[in-house]
């Protein structure tokens, strides 16, 4: 199994007004460019340490995530790493041109030595309204991406100049400059959060993401991801499956378990606040408790899906790679180590990165 290093990029500064989009004015310039710092370091770090890839995503309008251009950032590691596979997870596709983006990757492919991987995405629907006019997402952004990553692919293949006309996007004259480094393109994931997008990706001879599920979600999902694609006349292993996580290392257990425990309940506080009842001890009674590999103690992208000792962790992992994953994208919270915390947690999983090799 291979390991990933999910970059955050965050912004440290302080956030006044809760929502979105966030007001530029509580942005402190000093403070964003130290976080971009701190995220290079990370990578580096993450480089030397024998990690197998690392990861930026795309994100707007607000501070937790500071990639409106993930490949601008992508290119920034490129020259602090020499080792890791560079992925971009992804380029929002109903946001941008498609061949714009398939110029940028290349770029990246030929910059990195051949490093690039590519996740074109969706987005979520608040990053919908990034760029649109009347302040409403799009009904189609699946349609979106799925047809702008066959044009990416066509533009990476293609030898000779061509013309695309979809149903969302028409060009003239396609002429990819420079080609990628690898052939016959970077590899490509698509998502594997739903049973549509699984299908499209098994059709398409695509790789496989999947983020923040339980296990037994995941493997329900390579079954069919494997099913669609048996269909389609090709086999995928391991190493076309990737899951993306979250999760807290941590010197013992027990400090791990109490963490978590204040994560599940600032979960079921905005929950109730979201849902307009007042948080109690019924609520906390009520929260999610999922074991790690299960949602580690709070459901989606806020909770753990891994917590505790490396050693732990490496045990949870292997439900996942039971799964049918090959590749985990995590983010690392550095909560259990105070002031340094995410870089420690990255040297503390690296005792164990031999040993998710050996999986």
């Amino acid at each position: 199994m291979k390991l990933c290093l999910l970059g955050p990029t965050a912004y440290a500064g302080r956030v006044d007004r809760a929502g979105w989009p966030v007001p530029p004015e509580q942005c402190d310039r000093e403070t964003a460019a130290q976080s971009y710092r701190i995220q290079l370091d990370q990578f580096q770090l993450a480089d030397e340490l024998g990690f197998d890839w690392v990861s930026v995503s795309e994100h707007h309008y607000a501070p937790g995530l500071m990639t409106p251009n993930p490949v601008v950032m992508a290119a920034a590691a490129s020259q602090r790493t020499r080792n890791v596979r560079i992925a971009v997870l992804g380029p929002l596709m109903p946001l941008t041109n498609p061949v714009r983006v398939a110029e940028e990757i290349a770029m990246l492919d030929a910059i990195s030595g051949g490093r690039a991987v590519v996740l074109p995405l969706r987005g979520t629907p608040n990053e919908h309204l990034t760029y649109t006019i009347d302040g409403k997402p799009s009904p189609v952004t699946r349609e979106v991406t799925q047809e702008a990553t066959q044009l990416l692919m066509k533009a990476w293949r293609e030898p000779q100049p061509f013309s695309w006309r979809g149903t969302h996007f028409s060009f003239e004259h396609v002429s990819v400059w420079p080609r990628p480094l690898q052939e016959p393109h970077p590899p490509v994931f698509f998502s594997g959060n739903s049973m549509e997008s699984i299908e499209f990706a098994a059709a398409n001879r695509l790789n496989l993401a999947i983020g923040f599920a339980p296990a037994a979600q995941v493997a329900k999902h390579v079954a069919h991801y494997k099913e669609c694609a048996a269909a389609a006349g090709w086999t995928p292993g391991h190493d076309n499956v990737l899951f993306r996580a979250r999760a807290l290392v941590a010197p013992d257990d027990e400090q791990a378990e109490a963490i978590v425990a204040k994560t599940r309940e600032a979960i079921a506080q905005r929950m109730a606040r979201a849902q307009g009842t007042n948080y109690g001890p019924s609520h906390n009674a009520e929260a999610p408790r999922q074991p790690a590999g299960e949602g580690g103690g709070a459901p989606g992208v806020a909770g753990f899906q891994f917590y505790g000792t490396p050693r732990t962790i490496l045990g949870q992992v292997r439900a996942y790679h039971d799964a049918g994953v090959g590749i985990i994208d995590v983010a690392f919270a550095g909560d259990a180590f105070g002031r340094g915390g995410t870089h420690k947690s990255l040297e503390a999983i690296a005792e164990i990165i031999p040993e998710l090799h050996a999986l």
